[in-house]
């Protein structure tokens, strides 16, 4: 009984290696698969770890843009300065032509003059060329404009004016009187303090005459 156990293991042992010998192909598939999957799984996690990188960063990314700059406080208010506020009206005289009486007669006006004596002289030159109320005639010609104005130390004020104050005067004695004795009296009225004497310019350069009677080469001083 024993040999015929024993015949019986050796039959069926030899069996199976025939089995296996008869199927190499599989064992390698089984192991080929077994290494496919082991792959997979390193790849997925491989994967899964990029991807939490990736939105890591992103978020940072993110936050970083919605970061607001701090703003720099206001400043905090200084006191005012009394320079910076604007002057109170003054009242001006321009000496215009009355039509009835044909004598120069002065008229008010209002204006914000500047502090300064030299930009405050320009205002009131200009307005004198700019200003003609109704029943009044204007002595310096329609046009006529000032290039610039000059004090020197000696308080003499020179007015420069456009080259039509000679071009465009209609002449005559009487005339050229009226227009140089209206520059004067404005200027002499406005800065009776800081204004001694009057040089009339054109364009920059000293003239002889407005319209061929008066002598203006030198500075001008009103009658006393």
């Amino acid at each position: 009984m024993i040999n015929n156990q024993a015949a019986t293991n050796t039959s069926q042992s030899t069996k199976m290696a025939k089995h296996l010998l008869k199927h190499p192909t599989r064992r390698r598939l089984q192991n080929n698969n077994a290494g496919f999957s082991r792959l997979l799984v390193i790849w997925g996690i491989t994967c899964i770890a990029v991807l939490i990188c990736l939105g890591v960063t992103l978020l940072l990314i993110d936050r970083s843009k919605q970061v607001v700059m701090p703003i720099a406080p206001p400043l905090l208010p200084t006191a005012a300065n009394p320079s910076d506020t604007p002057p109170e009206p003054q009242e001006v005289n321009l000496f215009l032509l009355d039509t009835t009486t044909l004598t120069l007669v002065p008229i008010k006006i209002e204006r914000r003059l500047h502090r300064e004596l030299r930009p405050r002289l320009s205002q009131v030159v200009r307005a004198l060329i700019q200003e003609t109320p109704p029943n009044f005639r204007n002595t310096i010609p329609r046009g006529t404009e000032l290039n610039e104005v000059y004090i020197d130390s000696q308080q003499t004020a020179y007015l420069d004016f456009s080259t039509h104050l000679s071009d465009g005067h209609i002449g005559g004695t009487t005339a050229e009187f009226l227009t140089v004795t209206a520059i004067l009296k404005t200027v002499f009225d406005a800065f009776p303090d800081d204004i001694k004497q009057v040089q009339i310019l054109i364009d920059g350069e000293e003239v002889k005459t407005i319209a061929g009677h008066l002598n203006l080469s030198q500075p001008l001083r009103l009658p006393q």
